[in-house]
Protein backbone atom coordinates (compact mmCIF):
# COMPACT_ATOMS: atom_id res chain seq x y z
CA UNK A 1 0.00 0.00 0.00
CA UNK A 2 1.37 3.42 -0.97
CA UNK A 3 1.35 6.38 1.35
CA UNK A 4 2.04 10.06 0.77
CA UNK A 5 3.53 12.26 3.47
CA UNK A 6 2.92 15.98 3.06
CA UNK A 7 3.60 19.03 5.19
CA UNK A 8 1.00 21.79 5.35
CA UNK A 9 0.81 24.99 7.37
CA UNK A 10 -2.31 26.52 8.88
CA UNK A 11 -3.29 29.68 7.01
CA UNK A 12 -6.54 30.38 8.78
CA UNK A 13 -8.74 29.10 11.59
CA UNK A 14 -12.19 30.56 12.25
CA UNK A 15 -15.25 29.68 14.27
CA UNK A 16 -18.49 29.54 12.35
CA UNK A 17 -22.11 28.48 12.94
CA UNK A 18 -22.83 24.86 12.05
CA UNK A 19 -26.11 24.19 10.25
CA UNK A 20 -28.16 21.09 9.63
CA UNK A 21 -31.24 20.73 7.47
CA UNK A 22 -34.52 19.59 8.94
CA UNK A 23 -37.68 19.40 6.83
CA UNK A 24 -35.96 21.48 4.14
CA UNK A 25 -35.01 24.28 6.57
CA UNK A 26 -31.49 25.16 7.64
CA UNK A 27 -31.20 25.21 11.41
CA UNK A 28 -28.25 26.34 13.53
CA UNK A 29 -26.96 23.30 15.38
CA UNK A 30 -23.89 24.75 17.07
CA UNK A 31 -20.41 26.02 16.38
CA UNK A 32 -17.90 24.52 13.99
CA UNK A 33 -14.28 25.36 13.22
CA UNK A 34 -13.07 26.01 9.66
CA UNK A 35 -9.39 25.29 9.08
CA UNK A 36 -7.51 26.22 5.90
CA UNK A 37 -4.13 24.60 5.24
CA UNK A 38 -1.61 25.23 2.45
CA UNK A 39 1.45 23.18 1.43
CA UNK A 40 4.86 24.04 2.83
CA UNK A 41 7.39 24.87 0.13
CA UNK A 42 10.90 23.46 0.24
CA UNK A 43 12.66 20.94 2.43
CA UNK A 44 12.28 18.20 3.29
CA UNK A 45 10.01 17.75 0.25
CA UNK A 46 11.76 20.01 -2.30
CA UNK A 47 10.33 19.60 -5.80
CA UNK A 48 7.85 17.02 -4.46
CA UNK A 49 5.94 19.75 -2.59
CA UNK A 50 2.25 19.36 -3.41
CA UNK A 51 0.15 22.16 -4.82
CA UNK A 52 -3.33 22.90 -3.55
CA UNK A 53 -5.10 23.38 -0.25
CA UNK A 54 -6.97 21.55 2.48
CA UNK A 55 -10.16 23.17 3.76
CA UNK A 56 -11.86 21.42 6.68
CA UNK A 57 -15.02 22.14 8.64
CA UNK A 58 -14.66 20.43 12.02
CA UNK A 59 -17.75 19.97 14.21
CA UNK A 60 -16.06 17.85 16.90
CA UNK A 61 -14.88 20.32 19.59
CA UNK A 62 -12.01 18.08 20.77
CA UNK A 63 -10.66 17.71 17.24
CA UNK A 64 -11.02 21.45 16.60
CA UNK A 65 -9.04 22.22 19.78
CA UNK A 66 -5.83 21.02 18.09
CA UNK A 67 -6.14 23.87 15.59
CA UNK A 68 -7.70 26.50 17.87
CA UNK A 69 -4.78 26.09 20.30
CA UNK A 70 -2.17 26.38 17.51
CA UNK A 71 -0.73 29.61 16.12
CA UNK A 72 -1.27 30.62 12.51
CA UNK A 73 1.55 29.24 10.29
CA UNK A 74 2.05 26.15 12.50
CA UNK A 75 3.09 23.23 10.31
CA UNK A 76 1.40 19.85 10.32
CA UNK A 77 2.63 16.59 8.80
CA UNK A 78 -0.21 14.78 7.05
CA UNK A 79 -0.03 11.13 6.04
CA UNK A 80 -2.39 10.13 3.26
CA UNK A 81 -3.13 6.41 3.27
CA UNK A 82 -5.65 4.64 1.01
CA UNK A 83 -8.50 2.95 2.87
Amino acid sequence: MSQVLARFYMQEVTRTPYYTTESGRAMTTGEATRVKLAPVKGEPFGPATPQGAIDMLIVNPEAAKVFLDSPINREFSILFTPV
